[in-house]
């Protein structure tokens, strides 16, 4: 799994355990927003984000837990299953809180990254879980989780430009067939870029992962969503080996 450094420590055995794991990564993300809105030193405009982020967590902890209700009938405890949690978003966590120099567009980068993790956590899980239910639902929350880092995503881009004052409009498709047509261009441009070493892979690899986001957004019809997802985490997997790990980049 290139988005994650270290496998997870051992499989999922029921659904009390993996809506356990996703409530104790919707609480974290909670509490770290929390103390980044409070960080010193903050503008007023990262400190707003932050809050944002952390309310917006606060809204898939109630997510999790209507869930674990309707499935469980009660909500699972989190504190077990800590040790499950990606080291790799822990480290994000940690670098952030270290920075010395954040603004809107950076711990933007580093909350995509962590979403796109815990897409990653989660289509692992599905892979592994020996109960078929355990992976339709681990499937699910993956998909939530690609769900958020394109809203992320797209926030993320707005505070590159602004800090920027440019705003390129973005290539797009309506359907599959657009779409593929779209992803010759794309992929070909990348490609090349990375074959020949050039300095603006990184920048063509992330907009690329925009142009797939915004697409994904804009499919109606199951062939172009299905097509679209793929497209996107094949895209987020690459920008993620050519930055090594760390928090990407925006053209």
């Amino acid at each position: 799994m290139p988005l994650l450094s270290q496998e997870p420590a051992a499989p999922v055995a029921s659904m009390e355990e993996l809506l356990a794991i996703a409530l104790a990564m919707e609480e974290e993300a909670v509490r770290r927003y929390t103390m980044l809105a409070e960080r010193p030193g903050n503008t007023p405009d990262l400190a707003a984000l932050f809050r944002d982020l952390a309310v917006e967590e606060s809204r898939h902890v109630v997510a999790v837990g209507g869930c674990a209700g309707a499935i469980l009938g009660h909500m699972p405890s989190s504190a077990p299953v800590r040790w499950h949690l990606p080291p790799d978003i822990a480290r994000s966590w940690e670098e952030v809180e270290a920075s010395t120099t954040l603004s809107p567009y950076k711990a933007l980068s580093i909350a995509v990254l962590n979403e796109e993790r815990a897409f990653a956590f989660y289509s692992y899980v599905a892979a592994h879980a020996a109960a078929p239910a355990v992976a339709r639902q681990a499937e699910t929350l993956a998909q939530e989780e690609l769900a958020h880092a394109a809203h992320l995503r797209r926030a993320r881009r707005q505070a590159y430009h602004q800090e920027r004052g440019t705003l390129g409009p973005l290539p797009s498709a309506d359907d599959a067939a657009g779409l593929r047509l779209l992803a010759i261009t794309v992929e070909d441009e990348v490609n090349a870029a990375i074959d020949a070493d050039d300095a603006r892979a990184s920048a063509l690899a992330e907009r690329a992962v925009d142009i797939y986001s915004l697409a994904l957004d804009r499919m109606a019809d199951t062939e172009g969503v299905t097509l679209a997802q793929a497209l996107l985490k094949a895209a987020i997997d690459r920008l993620v080996r050519l930055h090594g790990h760390s928090a990407p980049h925006a053209k």
